[in-house]
């Protein structure tokens, strides 16, 4: 009996010295330099049954000189009883704020990693020349439900609000303009609040902008049209062969729009800014609406169009 109650005694110690292990949140990456997670936020899409994990973490150098960040290699990994294996992900994004972080500085590394929703994976950063996993649980994980998410027909409006976070889109002020070749539609706001005293992970909303139109290199007399004004351009007709020319969809370059963290109590205006060189929408046609933006969130199941008059 003694005999059992020793064991059983040797076995609780054990499962206490592991079971309450704290689970790391920082790690040494190399001589004095530290990876430490700063915010993790999940944001949960029952419609699909989705989870993304944003991650916002810190690279502080203490040592004595300048750490190259490209000397980092981690990856978004999730822990088994076979070590640390990688994620077949839906969605990915791994960004760095600075390239080079000098002795006494720091900077943050950014990401979010989209995947279907289990209750029995841990997931978090890997770095495999150190061995070593920070799980994201490691800190307080905040949580964005996708039913809380306001779509409207507005030009502007909260797109989201709670303790943390308010999501503001501002489409009022939307101008299209031509010169020189280029089409450049200018005046979209997000506007992205932190209500808090903590430095917030934000998972930034992606706008994107569609030309239906032509290519103007495309076109008769196309260096004639690239000199042309706006008012001068929207009164040609573009034909073939006595017929409308046909249209295709053109794909703007967004400029502005990426925001990755809040400091405490910070209010930051994304301007935003698409340009189509080479391109314009069919000015002749009826219905003035080939000028499309769209503002984007795979991890909330957002989707908001925006039509741009020209």
């Amino acid at each position: 009996m003694k005999k059992l109650l020793s064991a059983l005694l040797c076995f609780l110690m054990a499962f206490t010295l592991v079971g309450c292990q704290p689970k790391v949140s920082s790690i040494e990456v190399a001589d004095g330099v530290d990876m430490k997670l700063v915010d993790v936020l999940e944001v949960e899409n029952h419609q699909v049954n989705t989870v993304y994990y944003y991650f916002l973490a810190s690279i502080e150098n203490n040592s004595e000189s300048v750490y190259h960040m490209s000397n980092l290699v981690y990856q978004l990994s999730a822990s088994s009883k076979d070590g640390y294996k990688p994620i077949n992900p839906i969605d990915q994004f791994k960004t760095i704020i600075t390239n080079d972080v000098n002795p006494g500085s720091s900077t943050y590394i950014y990401g979010y990693i989209g995947v279907p929703k289990t209750e029995d994976r841990t997931i978090g950063l890997y770095v495999k020349k150190e061995d070593s996993f920070i799980p994201f649980d490691s800190v307080k994980i905040r949580t964005i439900q996708d039913d809380k998410i306001t779509n409207s027909d507005a030009k502007k409006f909260t797109v989201y609000s709670d303790d943390y976070y308010e999501f503001e889109v501002d489409a009022e002020n939307v101008t299209y303009t031509y010169k020189d070749g280029k089409s450049t539609i200018d005046g979209l706001l997000i506007n992205y609040k932190n209500k808090t005293d903590s430095r917030l992970v934000v998972p930034f909303l992606s706008p994107a902008c569609t030309i239906d139109g032509f290519k103007v290199s495309s076109l008769p007399d196309a260096d004639k049209l690239k000199g042309m004004s706006l008012e001068e351009i929207s009164q040609q007709k573009f034909e073939q062969n006595g017929m409308s020319a046909k249209t295709e969809a053109i794909k703007a370059t967004t400029y502005g729009y990426q925001v990755f963290y809040l400091d405490p109590n910070q209010e930051l205006t994304a301007h935003i800014l698409f340009e189509a060189d080479d391109a314009i929408p069919d000015f002749s046609a009826k219905q003035k609406n080939g000028v499309t933006i769209t503002i984007n969130s795979p991890a909330f199941g957002y989707k908001q169009v925006i039509k741009v008059n020209y």
